[in-house]
């Protein structure tokens, strides 16, 4: 009987053994498969942290793009990339805002200047019969950055209304076979502070094409090619400051002159660039959120006077 209950016994200490052993094992089994599913978990979470982050990027260069198109339109709509919600959106960031150093020019100094030169070759030069006008002077290629040569400050536009060659004798001089070097153009622009809102008299000489813009508008169209001819008038300025533009091609190797004026010796005329003056330019943060059911990342650019110019951040969530 002794032996029965030993049996009995060892019996029940393998089965104690086996449940424990069986136990162990499933534990393993439990703890490998959570460690599986939450290395796919973190998988997944790290791939989608991934995505979310070429995501922001995305949003970011959508915002600045609407933004170089729009400078005054800070709204964004969501958009998606993928299955990324993205949302773009301005942060005004509270900063010192230093003016951009081309615009620091003394007030009355003149008209900032682009000067642009031609080949004899450009098919809108030495057409025949003469061309006629056309609306805006934007519709011509003439003062892509292809053509220009150099910038300056031109104190005033007063230059003479024939045999007026302003790059001969220069080291931009292309005569291409011609006694001057013809075919060249100019764009200055200026801010122009007037005392009081009204019509302000000009006086307008030009061989050949001319035009002058005001707010990006164009106000007065002696364009064309044509022998020199005066154009005199009113321009209407709002009291402060009004944005001036004056376009010039030379296009035939005929003559050639060129004069503008305001008769007015009380408007203020300051050289301003294209920029100056733009509130985008300044310390501008565009952020963009990019979120997903595990993750979401979040990216900045800081355009510090210069949109096309941004440095690129993360940001910690």
């Amino acid at each position: 009987m002794f032996e029965e209950i030993k049996k009995s016994q060892q019996g029940a200490a393998a089965l104690v053994s086996a449940m424990i052993i069986s136990f162990a094992l499933f534990s393993l089994v439990l703890s490998i498969l959570a460690v599986s599913l939450n290395m796919k978990e973190s998988t997944s979470s790290f791939g989608e942290s991934i995505r979310n982050f070429y995501a922001a990027e995305a949003g970011v260069g959508e915002t600045l793009y609407q933004l170089k198109k729009e400078h005054n339109n800070f709204s964004f709509d969501n958009f998606m990339v993928g299955n990324v919600e993205v949302l773009g959106q301005f942060v005004d960031l509270p900063g010192l805002c230093l003016p951009i150093p081309e615009c620091q020019f003394l007030p009355g100094s003149g008209w900032w200047g682009e000067y642009f030169n031609y080949s004899v070759t450009h098919p809108d030069m030495d057409v025949d019969p003469y061309p006629g006008p056309t609306p805006t002077p934007t519709e011509h290629d003439w003062y892509d950055d292809t053509y220009k040569i150099y910038e300056q400050i031109d104190a005033n536009l007063n230059f003479p209304s024939s045999g007026w060659f302003p790059y001969d004798g220069t080291v931009w001089e292309y005569k291409e076979g011609f006694p001057h070097d013809y075919h060249f153009g100019m764009h200055w622009r200026a801010k122009v502070t007037a005392p009081s809102s009204g019509d302000y008299a000009y006086t307008l000489a030009s061989d050949d094409d001319s035009w002058v813009l005001r707010s990006g508008i164009v106000v007065v169209n002696n364009s064309g090619t044509h022998a020199a001819f005066v154009k005199t008038g009113t321009i209407f300025l709002s009291v402060g400051d009004n944005i001036i533009e004056v376009y010039f091609a030379e296009r035939h190797d005929v003559e050639s002159g060129f004069n503008f004026r305001f008769n007015d010796t009380n408007l203020i005329i300051t050289p301003w660039p294209e920029g100056c003056g733009d509130d985008l330019e300044c310390n501008s943060n565009i952020e963009a959120n990019a979120s997903s059911t595990r993750a979401w990342r979040k990216a900045r650019y800081t355009c510090n006077q210069d949109v096309a110019n941004c440095a690129w951040s993360e940001l910690i969530p």
